[in-house]
């Protein structure tokens, strides 16, 4: 299994308040692109395209992505985060 990743965005309210929220979850990596798209390089789309997130960020942030499993936005991150305490 992969390691989550929250992906989130650059001057977001909701990302920061998702990675307050797992600020203890050293399990988590977090990665963060530019806020606005044209300032993305080609490594951020890559990573992006790669982990099937690219056209979700562009209309909405955080997503937390799990193996495969994208969990979008910071209430439903919140709600997932509270079923699976360890």
């Amino acid at each position: 299994m992969s390691k989550p990743i929250l992906f989130s965005l650059e001057h977001c309210t909701k990302c920061t308040q998702t990675k307050e929220l797992i600020s203890d979850k050293d399990e988590i990596e977090i990665v963060t692109f530019p806020h606005n798209f044209p300032d993305w390089d080609e490594n951020t789309i890559n990573m992006a395209k790669s982990h099937d997130i690219f056209e979700d960020i562009q209309k909405t942030a955080p997503i937390l992505w799990l193996d495969g499993q994208k969990i979008i936005g910071y209430l439903r991150i919140r709600k997932w985060l509270s079923e699976n305490k360890e």
